[in-house]
């Protein structure tokens, strides 16, 4: 057994061994311990005590309170529904002053209501504390953190105002014991117990046989950091930026939220937003700037942000905050939330990654906003990179995925997710593939909407727009308010396409003029359904005016065959007609209320973004006898990673052939926008007719430089063979067709099958009743065509049920079978005859060879002596394979069979990989021919598809192919 392997570098990937948390203390929990921190805290942090023991868990018997002590004084605990144990504890005279600053009660850092250490009407008693917060007012005694503490005597009965323990895990009531294992009232959990500390602070669990402790310092937070997600930023891009500070970590059960004024006046808010963007103390009189609190809450250079805008970047609303402003009359607020409750990492981009600064369309290269916390600067770059595109072969064959690959870290605006090229987003830039002259949007104009689906044409309201992009033919609506369109609903809209009647009657084709083919309609309207809520296109259609008074427009596409706000439309051949008797500039119109049954579809309001829309016009056959290809297609690429800027897709093409040439089915299974697009080629396309994928990129130095990757469309010559040169009456007779060009339809099985019509001049023959012949046998040199002698009917090759199957998907490779007939007809087909000393030929018509001409090939008429070798029982143990992990590799097992196998003699296995390369291994198989060979992937290996063509003493003998995919 043999190994061919996938040349490729090792990748070397550094896992980080992670130790498990509070290893040292399997019971004991302490929310601020963190060694990041070097187990600091400061001011006002409320501190969460857990005690996770086992023998203590159960909550429906009574089990004893754990023994816990902060400083050598008793911290009571008290147990919750899930069986663990929990306490909670703060700084005396922070926790007062923090009270102090609250401008409405349950706002801000509401610790609650205060109570002395003797009161003991809530059941436990805390005496070796300095005092109690509990949540809730109405407790007789009970003061404010501006006054003495008093001893309590009533249970509170009033609303919850504690706004540093949001989410206490619910207290233990189980009627079988105590509430709370120790007698709490429910009414005052989570109670705060208070105490004083000044440096060390030590928590000890005294355990049954064991001491568990933790030990904090009470003093200014080390390691406080701020970071930005990337050191230099393209236009529109999100800038993530994220504050590391335990001391904004003021309540240990949720995540909390800061925000900040980030101009002068300077202002901090705790809690002006939760913790999921709504207003919480923002709009009342809860709203408190502890800007000139902070040093007596503790906070040392920390606790405030500003910056510096510029023009580089500029605020927005998101999901951690519903203004940029407060309404204390703070003009510029950026709110950061914590990322989990607890972790003290605080962020500046929601859930949905959308960050509340970000950079302006138009910022300068080169210039910089500044962003300022704990008196440390960061600068915000704005700028551009470069861009290339890549295919992952120079050779593409029909039918085969080929990896299309675009590097612009322009492009990645959002660090938190995978950014795509949608052809709807109007910040980006789509790679698009132009064959032939299709009609475009590239000159269009002149656009309108209109309130009725009746209104006339001369009418509307005038709607800004551009066709930036050049490549990409985008037509880029601008419905901002700061274009000054006014708010509108619509039903209709129009615009100048800049193309004349004449050139759309030499685009099209017009079947009725004898010539042959299908016209098409591609259009993208998602922008439009994004963004102005036109949602139903049942009622949708696209029509062709030649001037804004035509009395006689041209439906192109019906509302019957609208596919919804995206589609690939056949244009009926008697619009075409109808087309060829126009004069004058082609006018699109929209209606999405064609039936005008409707209330208006689209509405523009406040809109802060454009809306790209494409409507192009395609046609693929033969006019004039010249064969036309024209088509456009744009390919909405995927970001790998969320930081790479690397953008990939796939590309596939098929090509034309006697069967699918005028074929509208076979247009339909184009995919002319996608991630994955299928383009159709009618001939062979090389050198400076290559195609080319075009990309506007807009280069490091600010230029607009655009780049491509260029590649050929070759055609193959084919060739048909038969396995056998001994024919015998009744025995089966294979027919072996090879040619990559027939291989149209990726990861299926192509069939040709024979015309059985009685009336084609192609009857029995391999082909399209319309489009020619694709194969014939001949036996006797007479085509094996059926004839009715006598009244009688003797068969062809259609009754022979032959057709030719592709061996797998994407071989190429063809085969069909016929049994060998007694009887033929003869030429004439007014008799029978035997085919007995004559012999079986295949005439192959090859639509496109390899110098892309029109051939006819066939075999020799003289009986060859060496007998051909039959095809082998090749196959893989998977069809797809995964990418092995760093350090490892993956093997492809190939075994099969070869028939007819002289001992000794080599079997070739030639490898094609997706880079284009190839590499060849020969093997020895066993005395019966079996045969097993191994390929390995390697980490680095190209990913896509690979093919394995087999041959034995110069013959071909089959073919396997398989696809490699990242994880």
């Amino acid at each position: 057994m043999k190994k061919l392997a996938l040349l490729g570098l090792l990748g070397l990937i550094l896992v980080p061994f992670l130790a498990p948390a509070h290893a040292a203390n399997p019971n004991l929990y302490v929310s601020a311990e963190n060694s990041y921190y070097n187990n600091h805290f400061a001011g006002s942090m409320v501190i969460e005590v857990i005690v996770n023991d086992p023998n203590l868990a159960d909550t429906s018997v009574g089990k004893g309170e754990p023994d816990v002590t902060i400083n050598g004084n008793n911290l009571r605990m008290v147990q919750a529904t899930d069986g663990r144990w929990y306490g909670y504890f703060a700084n005396l005279d922070k926790a007062k002053t923090a009270d102090q600053t609250v401008g409405l009660a349950g706002q801000g850092l509401d610790f609650g209501e205060f109570c002395s250490k003797n009161t003991t009407v809530f059941g436990p008693s805390f005496s070796e504390s300095e005092g109690i917060a509990i949540p809730k007012t109405g407790a007789t005694g009970a003061t404010n953190g501006n006054s003495g503490f008093s001893t309590c005597t009533s249970v509170p009965g009033g609303s919850t105002v504690n706004n540093v323990v949001r989410y206490p895990k619910t207290i233990n009531t189980n009627s079988a014991i105590p509430s709370g294992q120790i007698g709490l009232n429910s009414a005052v959990w989570p109670v705060i117990q208070l105490y004083s500390f000044n440096t060390s602070v030590v928590i000890q669990y005294n355990g049954a046989g064991s001491t568990q402790s933790v030990t904090l310092q009470y003093d200014d937070i080390p390691n406080i950091t701020t970071t930005l997600d990337r050191t230099s930023y393209p236009p529109n891009s999100q800038v993530f930026a994220t504050i590391k500070d335990i001391q904004l970590n003021q309540d240990p059960t949720a995540r909390d939220s800061w925000s900040f004024n980030i101009v002068s006046p300077q202002t901090t808010f705790y809690m002006a937003f939760t913790e999921n963007g709504a207003n919480a103390a923002n709009g009342g009189a809860g709203l408190v700037n502890l800007a000139s609190s902070l040093s007596s809450l503790g906070f040392d250079k920390n606790g405030k942000l500003s910056m510096t805008l510029g023009s580089v970047a500029e605020l927005q609303t998101n999901g951690y905050q519903t203004t940029t402003s407060t309404s204390d009359g703070s003009s510029k607020v950026v709110t950061f939330v914590e990322s989990q409750p607890n972790t003290g990492i605080f962020e500046n981009f929601d859930r949905s990654n959308i960050s509340n600064v970000k950079i302006a369309s138009n910022a300068p290269r080169g210039q910089s906003a500044t962003m300022e916390y704990d008196q440390k600067s960061l600068s915000i770059v704005s700028g551009l990179g470069d861009a290339n595109i890549s295919l992952g072969t120079n050779q593409p064959v029909s039918g085969q995925k080929v990896p299309v690959t675009v590097t612009d870290p322009d492009q990645n605006l959002n660090s938190g997710g995978k950014d795509k090229l949608d052809v709807f987003r109007s910040t980006a830039i789509i790679p698009t593939l132009t064959i032939g002259n299709p009609g475009t949007l590239e000159g269009a104009s002149s656009v309108k909407i209109y309130t009725a689906s009746t209104d006339v044409l001369t009418g509307g309201t005038s709607v800004s727009s551009s066709v930036p992009d050049k490549k990409s033919d985008r037509l880029v609506l601008d419905t901002r308010t700061s274009t000054g369109i006014a708010n509108q609903s619509f039903e209709k809209m129009s615009l100048s396409t800049g193309i004349s009647a004449t050139t759309l009657q030499n685009l099209l084709i017009k079947t009725s003029s004898g010539d042959q083919g299908t016209n098409w309609v591609n259009y993208d309207l998602r922008s439009l359904q994004n963004q102005l809520g036109i949602t139903d296109y049942a009622d949708t259609t696209i029509s062709l005016y030649f001037g804004l008074t035509d009395a006689t427009p041209i439906t192109i596409v019906s509302s019957a065959n609208m596919t919804g706000s995206q589609g690939l439309v056949q244009i009926p051949n008697a619009a075409v007609s109808a087309i060829a008797g126009k004069s004058g500039t082609a006018f699109l119109v929209i209606n999405f209320d064609a039936s005008n049954n409707s209330s208006p579809q689209g509405s523009i309001s406040s809109e802060t973004d454009k809306q790209p829309i494409v409507v192009d016009l395609m046609s693929f056959g033969r006019k004039n006898n010249v064969d036309v290809t024209n088509g456009i297609y744009r390919f909405e690429l995927q970001e790998t990673s969320p930081t790479s800027g690397v953008f990939a897709g796939t590309m596939e093409y098929l090509i034309a052939n006697q069967v699918n040439q005028f074929d509208a089915n076979t247009i339909k299974s184009l995919r002319p926008i996608s991630d994955d697009v299928k383009f159709f080629v009618n001939q062979r396309l090389i050198d400076e007719n290559g195609i080319n994928i075009a990309y506007s990129d807009v280069a490091q130095s600010g230029s607009n430089t655009g780049t491509s990757s260029k590649s050929d469309i070759r055609t193959h010559s084919g060739g048909a063979y038969l396995t056998t040169n001994i024919f015998r009456f009744g025995h089966p007779v294979t027919v072996v067709l090879e040619d990559p060009d027939l291989n149209t339809n990726h990861g299926t099985i192509d069939i040709y099958s024979v015309i059985d019509n009685p009336s084609s001049d192609n009857v029995d023959t391999v082909g399209d009743a319309s489009g020619g012949i694709l194969l014939e046998v001949l036996i006797k040199d007479i085509r094996y065509k059926r004839c009715t002698i006598s009244g009688t009917e003797t068969g062809g090759l259609a009754a022979s049920g032959f057709s030719l199957v592709e061996t797998g998907p994407d071989t190429g490779r063809f085969e069909g079978v016929f049994k060998m007939p007694s009887k033929i007809c003869n030429k004439d087909g007014t008799e029978l005859i035997s085919p007995a000393g004559g012999t079986v030929d295949l005439k192959y018509h090859d639509f496109r060879d390899a110098s892309g001409q029109a051939s006819i090939s066939s075999l020799t008429k003289t009986p060859t002596k060496t007998k051909l070798a039959t095809p082998s029982s090749a196959k893989l143990d998977s069809k797809s394979y995964t990418l092995p992990k760093p350090g490892k590799t993956t093997d492809v097992t190939l075994t099969g069979k070869v028939q007819n196998y002289k001992t000794g003699t080599k079997i070739k296995f030639t490898l094609q990989t997706p880079d284009g390369k190839s590499s060849t291994l020969y093997a020895v198989a066993t005395k019966l021919g079996s045969y097993k060979t191994i390929l390995t992937l390697k980490p680095n290996s190209p990913t896509g598809q690979y093919s394995v063509d087999i041959e034995y003493q110069k013959n071909y003998v089959g073919k396997v192919t398989f696809m490699v995919n990242k994880k």
